[in-house]
């Protein structure tokens, strides 16, 4: 989840070199990095330390480099088909790092046999070969937390079990990530918009640990069954760098209080249209625009990205790229009518969203059901005065005549 800063000469000369053994006094480290104030950072991150002084080795793992500079690197993220990379950093240069943008860092430093950290680390030089240390990154069900877990455990020549009240917890998709986004109504509120039903599955426990802080609470109460003998994963937790104030925090969600406001707007708009038998075209433009804009990009993702959750989005009913189509006919004299066909259809679908909300396999919060009346009401007010237009009926003293 962070971008690469360096890769040091000693880790080269050591996969160079081949194997190396790892001293008895070597440690088997897992870090856990707290969320930044990046949108990439938001969720943390997870590294895997060795540390061996006696083979003056103290480097950390990370799953989380990617770079920005890969020939069409936005197209890709925005398909979900970003590749990202394991990197090896030295361990001072990491910890300084988290501590120069003000981000908490724990280490757990692992119960490992001697054979069991061996086999890890060798695992980890053989991940950073050039031909094997990229990976298809996915946000859920493979990221820099996932595959630290993955490595650890199949390092271990035992059963893991968890904390069986932590196992029993039911949480969504959603409900996770939202717990990262509350200090942002924006991303919070666009992360519902691009997410579908799918989001609304609750998480496994494993699954839960696609977030650092989950894997490294998971980790803290882990045991390891060897044969008849039971020990924890952890043996020791500290805090490598501490940062006051750090905790998220639900800031103030003023989205739903913007779509209330538009509500108002949009009915005194509606009001002005009927008294003066004129209808705002301009408020039309912009609102279907935005919205038609907004709905394309819920819909490419929806139809063709492969990240995680993105699928079988009812957003893309009431929001989708019609929308943006319709924002330009209705501009244009000439194509007012068919543009107020387009208006059946998104009324249509308009209906169908407000009657079937509580039905659908997807939750929606305040402000998309407000943005639906919204766009119900124009829809509504468009239909009413252009069909009196075409059917060419004036209004005269609150009377409908023909022309």
């Amino acid at each position: 989840m962070r971008k690469p800063i360096i890769l040091f000469l000693l880790f080269v000369s050591i996969v160079s070199a081949g194997a190396v053994t790892l001293s008895d006094s070597a440690k088997v480290s897992l870090l856990t990095c707290g969320p930044g104030s990046e949108l990439y950072a938001k969720f943390g991150h997870s590294a895997i330390r060795i540390s061996d002084p006696a083979n003056h080795l103290d480097i950390s793992f990370n799953y989380g480099y990617f770079d920005y500079n890969t020939p069409g690197f936005y197209y890709k993220f925005v398909n979900g088909e970003t590749d990202y990379q394991l990197g090896v950093t030295e361990t001072s240069e990491f910890i300084l790092e988290y501590q120069l943008r003000q981000i908490n860092m724990w280490e757990q430093v692992l119960n490992l046999k001697q054979s069991e950290k061996q086999a890890l680390f060798d695992a980890l030089v053989e991940n950073y070969k050039p031909e094997h240390r990229f990976y298809r990154y996915n946000f859920v069900f493979d990221n820099c937390a996932t595959r630290p877990r993955d490595m650890i455990i199949g390092a271990i020549k035992g059963k893991i079990t968890f904390d069986k009240n932590l196992e029993k917890k039911k949480e969504t998709f959603q409900q996770l990530i939202d717990l990262y986004t509350v200090d942002s109504p924006a991303i919070l509120f666009g992360i519902h918009l691009i997410l579908g039903a799918p989001k609304d599955n609750v998480a496994t426990f494993q699954q839960t640990m696609f977030l650092p802080e989950r894997l490294m609470r998971a980790a803290a109460t882990a045991r390891i069954q060897r044969d008849s003998a039971i020990v924890p994963l952890v043996s020791s937790s500290s805090q490598l760098v501490t940062v006051q104030g750090k905790d998220i925090k639900p800031a103030f969600n003023y989205i739903p209080w913007i779509c209330v406001l538009l509500l108002l707007v949009t009915l005194w708009i509606c009001s002005k249209d009927k008294r003066n038998r004129k209808l705002s075209i301009w408020f039309d433009a912009i609102l279907f625009g935005i919205g038609g804009a907004a709905g394309f990009i819920i819909f490419y993702l929806t139809s063709f990205s492969v990240h995680p959750l993105v699928s079988s989005n009812w957003n893309v009913v009431w929001l989708n790229p019609l929308l943006l189509f319709f924002a330009f006919t209705v501009c244009f004299r000439q194509t007012r009518k068919f543009a107020f066909y387009l208006q059946f259809l998104f009324l249509a679908c308009e209906v169908f969203m407000l009657a079937a909300l509580f039905l659908l396999p997807q939750n929606f919060v305040i402000a998309e059901i407000l943005l639906i009346i919204v766009l119900a009401l124009r829809s509504i007010m468009y239909l009413r005065l252009k069909g009196e237009y075409f059917r060419g009926v004036v209004i005269t003293d609150g009377k409908a005549k023909k022309k």
